[in-house]
Order: C-alpha cells, then structure tokens, then sequence
C-alpha cells in the first residue's frame, strides 16, 4: 500500500525543483497535495511531473507564504476542502552568499532570516492547530550542511538554516505530546538545472537527486515514522 494513502500534506516551494519532486513522490504515494505558489512559470512544469492524478489529487493557489494572513487563509481552505492537515513540507527558501560578515547588510542579512527561517515559523505556527485538532501531524523542514557546520562567506544563509535546525528540535518538544512530529533534513548541493549552471565545473554526480530526497521526505511524513521527532536528517548523495 502507498504509504501516505489518503493523506493531506501542504508542500510550501512544491512547484520549485525540489518541490516538484516531493509533490509527485507524495501523490504518487496516495497523498493529495495542497502546493501554494509565486512564479507561475512553474505551475505547468508542477502539473506535468504529477501527471493525470493531479486532477483530483493537487491544490494550487498563488499566495506569499511569508505573509501570514494569505497562508493561514490558505490552511483553512484546505481544512474546509479536504477535511484535515496532516503534514506540511516546508521546502520555501533560497539562497545567497559570497560577502564576509563585514560585508554584508542588515538588508541582506535580515533577508535570509526572512526568506529560510521566518517562512517556517509562520508556516508551522499556522498548520499547528489543526494538526492538535486532529491528534496527528508530521512537519518536515529544510536545513542544510552548512547550517549545520557554518560557512565563511555565506554566514546569513548558514545561520537562518541553523536556526530552522534549532527550530525543529524546540517545536518537537512542544508538540510531541499532540501526536506531531517535526523534523528537518539537511541537504548538501541539490543536483538541479539551476544549481548546474551556477557551477558548471562541479562534480554534479555526486550532489543529491530531488528524487531521493523526496523519498526521505515521504518517509517522514507517514506512518512508518514513529519514533523519530526532533532530528536533523542527511541528506547528502554522495557529496
């Protein structure tokens, strides 16, 4: 039997590189998946990795996840459309770096904190009460490496992804008794297109496929985990 059979998951970033695959993992794995969007350039490429079971297995709606009232608005219609919430991926975030800390301003350091960790926070604190309701849930969120070791010269990005770390292992804490269990994995270099261009000369071989960390993801978020809450997850390939 798939293994989210008949689950609800709201996957924040699902129509970017990753969230494609996570989004087209869980349904495929019985799920129906709730995808808020920005760039709408996306929505075709989302719906062309789904596929047909998308008709009636994905919901999309254009909002700003950072903006709380849009998301919990958000959060209710899918309550009021399919009944329950019973995990949410919390892939939104993004990427800069290659300035020292002297370099770097408060603009651009508050920016990182904005973009990677107070989307999760606001994300989290909104899917919460209805998971309680329902004495289940499972919340996956995005560190990465370097969040977890630091990075010169990419001390803003590091720093708000260590704090989505620290962040998951207080709100286990908070929630464990609810039947709620949050983790995060800590990616290192994601093998896609956009990461490819970057940097042309790597080793793309050994980066992470979007496809494997969707199935760590789905594990996460179902059934067969139980016993684990409050963990920070590698997800490396073979980088």
């Amino acid at each position: 039997m798939p293994i989210l059979n008949s689950r609800v998951a709201i996957v924040t970033g699902g129509s970017g590189a990753l969230g494609r695959a996570v989004t087209a993992h869980f349904i495929g794995e019985g799920a129906r998946a709730a995808v808020p969007y920005v760039v709408d350039a996306e929505v075709p490429l989302l719906k062309q990795a789904v596929g047909k079971a998308g008709d009636d297995k994905l919901m999309l709606a254009k909002l700003d996840v950072s903006n709380e009232e849009q998301f919990r608005a958000f959060v209710d219609q899918v309550v009021a459309e399919w009944g329950k919430i019973d995990a949410l991926v919390n892939l939104v975030g993004g990427f800069w770096g290659g300035k020292s800390v002297a370099e770097t301003t408060l603009d651009e350091w508050k920016a990182m904190l904005d973009l990677n960790l107070n989307t999760t926070f606001l994300c989290c604190k909104s899917v919460i009460p209805a998971m309680r309701k329902s004495k289940y849930g499972r919340i996956v969120s995005v560190t990465s490496r370097s969040g977890l070791l630091g990075a010169g010269d990419f001390t803003a990005y590091a720093v708000s992804k260590g704090a989505v770390a620290t962040l998951t292992y207080s709100l286990a804490e908070e929630v464990l008794a609810d039947n709620i269990l949050v983790n995060a994995i800590a990616p290192s270099t994601i093998d896609t297109e956009a990461n490819r261009k970057a940097m042309p000369n790597a080793k793309h071989e050994r980066w992470v496929k979007p496809e494997r960390i969707a199935k760590t993801i789905a594990f996460l978020c179902s059934d067969l985990c139980q016993a684990t809450s409050g963990a920070v997850v590698p997800v490396y390939g073979s980088a």
